[in-house]
C-alpha cells in the first residue's frame, strides 16, 4: 500500500507539518481578533484553510494521492465536528468576540483567538494522523474508501478523545510559548494552491 511512504517519512517531518500550520494558523487568529466582532468567527474559519493544507502536505509526504476536493471537505468536516464536540472552542470565540466589543479587549481577544486556532489545527493534526494509523491497521487503503467512510472514520476518531481537554492543553501550550516569546504571532505558512 503506502508502506514505502510512511517508512520514508519521519515522524518529526509529519510533526514539524502540523506544528507549522498549528502556528501560521495561531498567527491568522492573533491578526483576525483584532476585528470588532467578528473577529472570533473569522478566526475560527480561516482554520479550515490550514488544516486542509496540513492534511494536504501529511498525504504528500507519506504518498496517499487523496483528491484536494476530499481533503477540503474532511478538513471542514473535522472541524465542523470539533465545534460541535468542543466547548472550548464555541466559549473562546464568543468570549474573544464579546472582548473585541469592547475596545480595550483586542490584545486579549486576539491571544484567545491565537491559542484557539492553534489548539484547533493541532488537534486536527493529531484527529489525522490517528484516523490514517487506524485506516492502515485495519488494511484500508484510505485512497479506495468513500468521503462517507472517511467521515465516519474521523468521526469514531473525535468520539473517543477528550477533544475539550486536547483542545485546552494546546491553547495552553500556545499562549504560554507566546508570552515567553518562543513564537511571535508574526509566523506565516504559505498554504496549498486552491
Amino acid at each position: 500500500m503506502y508502506r514505502e511512504g510512511i517508512k520514508a517519512a519521519k515522524a518529526e517531518e509529519i510533526e514539524e507539518i502540523i506544528n507549522i500550520h498549528s502556528i501560521g494558523s495561531a498567527a491568522s487568529g492573533l491578526a483576525a481578533g483584532w476585528i470588532p466582532g467578528a473577529g472570533g468567527v473569522a478566526a475560527v474559519m480561516a482554520s479550515a484553510g490550514f488544516i486542509w493544507s496540513m492534511y494536504y502536505r501529511i498525504n504528500k509526504r507519506l504518498g496517499i494521492p487523496i483528491a484536494k476536493t476530499i481533503v477540503k471537505s474532511l478538513a471542514s468536516a473535522i472541524l465542523t465536528n470539533l465545534a460541535g464536540a468542543a466547548i472550548t472552542l464555541v466559549g473562546g470565540a464568543i468570549v474573544a468576540t464579546a472582548l473585541s466589543l469592547t475596545g480595550v479587549g483586542n490584545v486579549a481577544s486576539s491571544l484567545i483567538m491565537a491559542g484557539l486556532n492553534y489548539a484547533v489545527v493541532m488537534v486536527s493534526g493529531i484527529i489525522y494522523l490517528k484516523l490514517l494509523t487506524g485506516l492502515f491497521r485495519a488494511g484500508k487503503d484510505p485512497t479506495n474508501i468513500s468521503f462517507e467512510e472517511l467521515k465516519s472514520e474521523a468521526d469514531n476518531v473525535i468520539r473517543h478523545e477528550n477533544i475539550n481537554q486536547m483542545l485546552k492543553d494546546s491553547k495552553n501550550e500556545y499562549i504560554k510559548a507566546y508570552k515567553s516569546g518562543k513564537v511571535t504571532g508574526k509566523e506565516s505558512v504559505k498554504l496549498e494552491d486552491e
